[in-house]
């Protein structure tokens, strides 16, 4: 319940199942602040990050695309964050 804490996307991935490499996969912070999981129960502000991150794999040359939700991009005219969602294709 920190209010201060980072997130970042990371992606950990494995081509033989014994060894994973792990990246980071977001350039910025995607959410600053704490990550309530109580519903409607949550403080306004707190549950914006949600949860939909969808990863995908190019079956031509193995590479991942990742979906993730950025809170971080746009302010409503309150300040309060708009849930953007963000492709990432690795490289």
């Amino acid at each position: 319940d920190d209010p201060s804490a980072v997130w970042n996307v990371y992606l950990a991935q494995t081509n033989d199942g014994q060894t994973f490499t792990q990246s980071r996969v977001s350039n910025s912070a995607n959410h600053v602040g704490v990550v309530c999981t109580f519903g409607t129960g949550c403080q306004s502000g707190t549950r914006n990050l949600l949860d939909l991150f969808q990863v995908s794999i190019d079956p031509q040359n193995g590479k991942a695309a990742v979906v993730y939700t950025d809170d971080t991009i746009t302010t409503d005219s309150s300040g309060n964050p708009l849930p953007q969602m963000v492709l990432a294709q690795q490289q």
